[in-house]
């Protein structure tokens, strides 16, 4: 691994270098413009000692979005570091320019949650010429020099999903069998498409289990329309699912609509699984109305990423593979395996049921009572 990692210094060099005079040709006016932007965009700005880590992060229109860059930001407070964010809006070319302003502010380290798998290769690899470790959250690179990445399996976390829908239709018929409707998300997003393929792949193994996919794009309003519909065609339908928790809110709203709204033991209750294990899921899950989440540990994301940084990257040091584990998390144990852009600290996506939707340690819980960021219910609030 020292010497793939020597290699990739050698091209990010490169790379790093090329930027630089690129950059240098567009004149001081486009230079000046984008440190405005970059200033603009700033979210978040914790002073501390002369330690400065950055976060680059895609944006904050999703709660698990923010969650990840403020766990981050008190993973570095409470080291007595300072912080800073920047907010891309979704725009790639603006993350890319806010990377590589960050470059320019001297950090410890660089934290991102990438738009894309590869828009942001070119700037970690800069940033690694410039002696600046880089720590990926949430979305993987496909390449490049990173020093950690702190991510989950989109792809089991699909496959658990599909396999607690088919658990609590054999609950319910005492065989997996039913209609199930998955309003899936946007297919441009690799996690939305990963979490359906291998849904899909699950269902394969229960053919009594009628599988209907709709797209919804991820969005409220299109997840309660998509579901409306299946109602209004006469569909029998034993459960829903939905990719995230987010658009999870237009099912809610639909099944009130409908007088579909049931409690797990009540008669008429419609199967609910979702993914992330955002705080609407525990809630619901502990009042009855959902049956599952399969939970994504985005608190973890940004503590776990500073808590590598700093006990490796930012010595020179790699970080090693193998076992990790730290009981704050409910999950507790993970692996640290190689990636294409180095080690990747793959977190478990797990199951959040009525037994354990409880428990302190769930991301959720953590942030909003430990964070103090609150959920906002409001499209499924009457």
């Amino acid at each position: 691994m020292k010497k793939m990692n020597i290699m990739k210094r050698v091209i990010g060099l490169a790379l790093g270098l090329t930027l630089i005079f690129s950059m240098a040709a567009c004149g001081s006016k486009e230079e000046a413009t984008d440190e405005g932007d970059s200033k603009t965009e700033t979210t978040e700005e914790a002073s501390g000692d002369d330690t400065l880590v950055c976060f680059a992060n895609k944006g904050l229109d999703y709660y698990f979005w923010t969650v990840c860059q403020k766990s981050a930001e008190k993973a570095c407070t409470d080291r007595g570091w300072s912080f800073a964010a920047s907010d891309a809006k979704l725009d790639s070319a603006k993350q890319f320019d806010q990377f590589v302003n960050f470059i320019n502010k001297k950090p410890a380290a660089i934290i991102a949650d990438s738009i894309d798998s590869e828009g942001l290769i070119a700037a970690a690899d800069q940033a690694v010429a410039a002696g600046i470790p880089v720590g990926i959250v949430d979305t993987p690179l496909t390449g490049g020099d990173v020093a950690v990445t702190v991510a989950f399996d989109n792809y089991d976390a699909g496959c658990l999903a599909a396999e607690a829908i088919a658990k609590a239709l054999t609950d319910k018929y005492g065989e997996p069998k039913g209609t199930v409707v998955n309003c899936y998300g946007a297919m441009s997003s690799e996690a939305w498409r990963l979490r359906k393929e291998g849904m899909e792949a699950t269902f394969e193994k229960y053919p009594d289990i009628n599988y209907i996919a709709v797209p919804a794009e991820g969005e409220i309003a299109l997840t309660q329309d998509a579901a409306l519909n299946q109602f209004a065609s006469g569909v029998e339908v034993d459960a829903l699912h939905t990719p995230s928790d987010n658009p999870g809110q237009g099912l809610v709203a639909a099944l009130k609509m409908e007088n579909k709204w049931f409690k797990r033991d009540e008669d008429g209750h419609i199967i609910v699984v979702t993914i992330d294990g955002e705080p609407i899921a525990n809630k619901f899950i502990e009042e009855g109305y959902y049956d599952y989440s399969i939970a994504q540990d985005g608190y973890s994301y940004g503590m776990i990423a500073v808590e590598m940084l700093e006990k490796y990257s930012m010595k020179g040091e790699d970080v090693p593979l193998g076992p990790y584990e730290n009981s704050d998390y409910y999950w507790e144990k993970c692996e640290i395996i190689e990636s294409d852009a180095g080690p990747y600290v793959k977190v478990p996506a797990y199951e959040i049921n009525s037994d354990n939707c409880t428990d302190p340690r769930h991301w959720g819980i953590v942030a909003e009572k430990v964070l103090g960021i609150e959920y906002d219910m409001s499209a499924v609030e009457n």
